[in-house]
């Protein structure tokens, strides 16, 4: 098993993410940072044995016992194991409910073992689907898929690739401007003003809502051929932010509030290309976007603005700079971390989230001997902003999560929503309500 007496400190992204559920969601008590990870299948998830295999598997009852500790002001915060060994929760339900109210309101304590959990949703057709829910300071969504692969090989020892070890390199003076850097960097571009979907005239309730859109394969073949026309570089997300920006602007719009320029820090995985580890923690970086105004009008003028903002910050080592940034915050208490990080709009961390989620892998097409039919990773959407654009691909067709808090968005706003979306995405030209 893994060594107890072992350190493991948090990552960059953990502190970043430990920051945000003491200080920004603690302010509202509206959010939580809990995860999840959907997997439909065809027949019947045996809960007994699963349960009985879960709670045998070393990685998972480790990582379910780790509570995050900081022994003193200046030291850096690490990984301890809970007095109390965890056991990990399997709840089982019978319901047609994509996902039951009652999973929905469960909140993920990171002070609270076990920090992990599972659900086994029974359908009438005879399907079942498992529900992996997690509190994002313990891992992000590409250390979910490694765990979850896993337990699908039925592995009960403990992984060589569970976690880093920590080297903490001793930081010069070099890193230190480059750090500054990237601070002075960041407060440029996210200076005021700025538009968000938030409204502070809007009663927000804590009820989260999730809104799916799925794409057939020729959908997503054919966007995967727009996307490179308008200019679509490092991948699709410069295309799928800029439909998602020029959504919520049109949105604004619609509610006579004047648009401003968006702000929208985007997460990369920082794992190398095929690697097997570390699942514990967040291996995550930055990339920052400012939208100007006059581009969000044009499809693509927006793609091409997200692509040259990613290009300068690729070439001027921003990616990097910032990085070294989060390593240096690491041992700066709380209030002032905060301080250091909070969104420059009114305590939102951006005008919206937006991420881009792993591939589901091919290595998890069956889980428990069953074939997967459905596969969805559901990122924690945090207030604010409250709104959050998940995209990802599974069985080579692209899903889309759009998740908000009930009385951010109004029905008729959620309708033009998907509307506009799936016109820019599958005709790359900008949608005019006068098309439908």
């Amino acid at each position: 098993m893994t060594a107890q007496n072992e350190k493991v400190y948090l990552t960059e992204g953990d502190c970043f993410m430990l920051a945000l559920e003491k200080k920004h969601m603690h302010q509202t008590g509206i959010s939580n940072n809990t995860c999840r990870y959907l997997l439909t299948v065809d027949g019947y998830i045996a809960h007994e044995e699963f349960r009985k295999k879960i709670n045998n598997n070393h990685d998972l009852t480790w990582l379910a016992s780790l509570v995050p500790e900081k022994r003193f002001p200046l030291s850096l915060p690490r990984w301890k194991v809970s007095a109390q060994t965890a056991v990990v929760p399997v709840w089982i339900h019978e319901s047609e409910e994509f996902l039951p109210a009652a999973i929905v309101a469960r909140k993920i304590s990171i002070d609270a073992p076990p920090s992990l959990t599972f659900d086994i949703i029974y359908r009438s057709n005879g399907d079942s689907t498992l529900l992996f829910s997690w509190h994002h300071l313990l891992m992000d969504g590409h250390g979910a898929i490694l765990l979850l692969k896993q337990i699908a090989k039925d592995i009960a020892t403990t992984s060589p690739y569970l976690y880093d070890h920590d080297k903490r390199a001793l930081l010069g003076l070099r890193s230190f401007w480059q750090a500054a850097r990237a601070k002075f960097f960041v407060d440029r571009v996210s200076k005021k003003p700025l538009s968000g979907i938030m409204d502070l005239n809007r009663k927000i309730n804590k009820t989260q809502k999730i809104k799916i859109l799925n794409f057939s394969k020729d959908e997503t073949i054919k966007m995967d051929e727009i996307a490179p026309r308008l200019g679509a570089q490092f991948g699709r997300s410069p295309f799928y932010l800029a439909c998602a920006a020029r959504t919520v602007c049109a949105i604004l719009k619609k509610r006579d509030i004047k648009v401003h320029d968006f702000w929208i820090p985007v997460p990369r995985n920082q794992r190398k290309m095929g690697a097997k580890g570390p699942v514990l923690g967040n291996h995550i970086a930055f990339l920052f976007f400012r939208l100007k105004r006059d581009d969000l009008n044009s499809f693509a003028a927006c793609v091409s603005s997200i692509n040259e903002q990613t290009k300068s910050q690729i070439r001027s080592g921003m990616a990097k700079a910032y990085d070294l940034l989060t390593r240096f915050l690491r041992r700066t208490p709380l209030p002032l971390y905060y301080f250091w990080i909070k969104g420059p709009k009114g305590g939102s961390l951006a005008s919206f989230l937006f991420t881009v989620a792993a591939d589901h892998p091919e290595e998890l097409s069956t889980f428990d001997g069953h074939k997967v039919k459905e596969a969805l990773s559901i990122p924690s959407n945090i207030y604010p902003p409250g709104l959050t654009f998940a995209f990802m691909h599974s069985q080579g067709c692209l899903q889309l999560m759009v998740l908000y808090f009930e009385g951010l968005l109004q029905e008729s706003e959620i309708e033009h929503l998907e509307k506009q979306i799936r016109h820019e995405l599958l005709t790359g030209t900008e949608f005019n309500d006068e098309n439908y």
